[in-house]
C-alpha cells in the first residue's frame, strides 16, 4: 500500500478540500516546497495555492519555512499524529501512517513509503521497470524472510526472462547467501559477500536513479522506501562501487 495516497483519501473523507488533501500530501514528498512548484504539482492556480497553504497553516499541518517566504513544509509527523489521534476515532490511522513518515519528510530527495499490504505484487514488478542492470546490496537472509524462498525465486526469474544482470554485495553468510552465490552463473549475477556479526536485516536496490529501501520498521512491519533522484542514484552508485573493489569474492 502506498502511504500518502491513503493519507490523502482519508483527509478528504473527514472533511478537508481536494485541494487541501494533495498539497498536504506534496510536502510530504517534497519537502521544502516552493509555492510555484506546489502550483504545477497540484494544478491549482497560484491564488487557489496560496489559498489552500494558508487554511493549512491555519490547522497545524503546514509551516512556513523562516527566512524563505516561498517555501513551506510539513509540520512535526509525531505532533501531527497527536493531534489526529486528539481530534477524531477515525483519524487515528493517518495518525499511525504519520508517526512513520518521519524518514520521508526528512529525505532532501522525492520519496514514497510503501507498506505490508501490497508490497509483494510492488517487489515482483521491479525486475521489469529495470533496463539491463541492478545493485543488489544487503541481507539476503532479509529477503528470504520478507518474501520467503519462492517470492524471491520468482524475483530472480522475471530479472533473468528480461536479461537483467545484477551485482550483489551480500552481508551475511547464512545458507541462503551461500545458495545464491552457487547459483551466480545461471542467474546473470555476480555476488560478494562482507561478513560481519550484526549485519542488518534489510537490503537496498539501485537501478537507473531509483534507490529502492526494504526494511522492517519499529512495529515489524515490513516497508519500501522508494526515492527517485539522478544525485542520490549516483551517490549510491559511488558507495556500492567501492564497496565491490574492496571486497573479496
Amino acid at each position: 500500500m502506498q502511504v500518502t495516497p491513503y493519507i490523502r483519501t482519508k483527509l478528504i473523507e473527514n472533511g478537508f478540500s481536494e485541494g487541501e488533501a494533495l498539497t498536504f500530501v506534496k510536502l510530504l514528498v517534497f519537502p521544502e516546497a516552493t509555492t510555484a512548484f506546489l502550483k504545477n504539482q497540484t494544478k491549482l492556480s497560484l491564488a487557489g495555492t496560496y489559498k489552500v497553504l494558508d487554511s493549512l497553516v491555519n490547522k497545524g499541518l503546514v509551516v512556513p519555512i523562516p527566512g524563505k517566504p516561498t517555501k513551506y513544509q510539513a509540520a512535526d509527523m509525531n505532533q501531527l499524529a497527536q493531534k489526529f489521534e486528539r481530534e477524531s476515532r477515525k483519524m487515528k490511522r493517518v495518525a499511525e501512517k504519520l508517526k512513520g513518515l518521519n524518514d520521508l519528510v526528512a529525505s532532501p530527495y522525492p520519496t514514497e513509503i510503501y507498506e505490508d499490504d501490497d508490497l509483494v505484487n510492488q517487489y515482483l514488478t521491479i525486475p521489469g521497470q529495470i533496463d539491463d542492470f541492478i545493485w543488489c546490496v544487503g541481507s539476503f537472509e532479509a529477503v528470504v524472510n520478507f518474501f520467503g524462498e519462492n517470492i524471491e525465486k520468482e524475483f530472480i526469474n522475471k530479472r533473468c526472462k528480461n536479461g537483467v544482470f545484477a551485482d550483489a554485495i551480500i552481508f551475511d553468510n547464512s545458507e541462503h547467501s551461500k545458495s545464491l552465490a552457487g547459483r551466480d552463473k545461471g542467474e546473470k549475477r555476480e555476488t560478494k559477500f562482507i561478513e560481519v556479526n550484526n549485519y542488518p536485516l534489510d537490503f537496498d536496490y539501485l537501478f537507473g536513479d531509483t534507490y529502492l529501501n526494504f526494511h522492517k520498521d519499529s512495529e515489524g512491519k515490513l516497508r519500501m522506501i522508494k526515492a527517485e533522484s539522478p544525485d542520490l542514484a549516483k551517490a549510491k552508485l559511488l558507495q556500492y562501487q567501492i564497496m565491490w573493489n574492496s571486497t573479496l569474492k
